[in-house]
């Protein structure tokens, strides 16, 4: 684990608390905004159902294989990845800094107490932050060299240049998050099964997000999205828009030009954390995307994991008998996949 000062080790007078980062709270996995399932130790089949009727002339005779009726059941199998955080640190590395006052007496304890509950404890949250990040954004090596290998159309069915251009300057993971899922998967419910493109829905004609356009491509995400989706008469349905975190100040920015009061464009309720975002009537959440809005029923984008507990499970030892060393480890099994690809709508590109 590499520990960095900056400036001298022992100053002659000391700030008492120690300014830490910020982390950002992993809401997806907190509150399970989308559909979160563990159990899962290396892999699983996911099934996905159709059925289409057609009518034909009645008939007083014996029923016959008409085929009026094609009920079809399609398996995907899904395998997890496993990833970890791992790390040691020299506990001698301390020595000579403010850490080392919080040693207990005699030249084989260097374990610092202070440094244990003022900076490692942020680790497990830095980790929380990390498996957020990695859910909403981010390919694996392997994905972003198929997608860079798609050529690029207008229509609806392709995949754009501006797509290709986001998902080539995705953070490369060693996991497929949800967005690059979207774009690229190997299904085999989609229209052409097998690895390709998705069958998401592509909001077309689309600009430069900004306080003045936000909510006119908000628009256009809107007009995308398929009306089942919106029909929330249908039931178990219900229509979320996934929002990059920096899109709720520019929300903001826009209602505050026809008036804030009116809530023009987007609607804001609650404070703090109680507060919503609403377009249209549809929830907005806002997560680590970048470039991206998707619009869906949540139970459609699933992470699959062995136990969503995991995230927070840290191990701690020695490294060998005798050393003053110690290490850290977390370990996760993980996958996103994408069901009902035909009634999510992605923006972006």
């Amino acid at each position: 684990m590499a520990v960095t000062f900056s400036g001298t080790k022992l100053p002659q007078s000391t700030l008492a608390e120690i300014q830490r980062e910020l982390y950002q709270d992993s809401a997806t996995f907190k509150e399970r905004i989308i559909d979160i399932q563990d159990g899962f130790k290396s892999g699983l089949d996911v099934y996905e159902s159709k059925v289409a009727v057609t009518f034909s002339a009645a008939s007083t005779g014996p029923v016959t294989a008409s085929g009026n009726i094609a009920a079809t059941a399609t398996r995907s199998p899904v395998t997890l990845d496993r990833i970890e955080v791992s790390d040691f640190i020299d506990e001698a590395t301390l020595l000579d800094t403010r850490f080392e006052q919080s040693m207990a007496a005699g030249a084989f304890n260097l374990v610092s107490t202070e440094f244990d509950n003022a900076v490692l404890v942020d680790i497990t949250p830095a980790i929380g932050e990390g498996m957020e990040n990695l859910t909403w954004n981010g390919a694996k090596a392997a994905t972003k060299s198929s997608v860079a290998g798609l050529t690029a159309a207008a229509p609806q069915g392709s995949i754009s240049s501006g797509t290709k251009t986001l998902v080539a300057a995705m953070p490369t993971n060693l996991t497929d998050s949800i967005t690059a899922t979207i774009i690229f998967n190997d299904s085999q419910a989609k229209g052409t099964p097998g690895a390709g493109l998705g069958d998401y829905n592509k909001v077309l004609n689309i600009v430069a997000i900004t306080s003045a356009s936000i909510a006119g491509e908000y628009g256009k995400l809107y007009g995308t999205i398929p009306s089942k989706v919106l029909d929330n008469k249908i039931v178990g349905q219900t229509a979320i828009m996934f929002a990059p975190l920096g899109h709720r100040a520019l929300m903001k920015i826009a209602n505050n030009s026809v008036g804030a009061a009116s809530n023009i464009n987007f609607l804001f309720e609650g404070v703090g954390a109680a507060e919503r975002a609403y377009y249209n009537g549809v929830e907005i959440k806002f997560v680590p995307l970048i470039g991206f809005i998707i619009a869906c029923n949540p139970k459609y984008l699933k992470v699959l994991m062995d136990l969503t507990s995991d995230m927070s499970v840290l191990e701690t030892g020695q490294v060998a008998n005798g050393a003053q060393q110690r290490y850290y480890k977390n370990v996760q099994a993980y996958k996103a996949f994408v069901t009902n690809q035909r009634y999510i709508t992605l923006y972006g590109g």
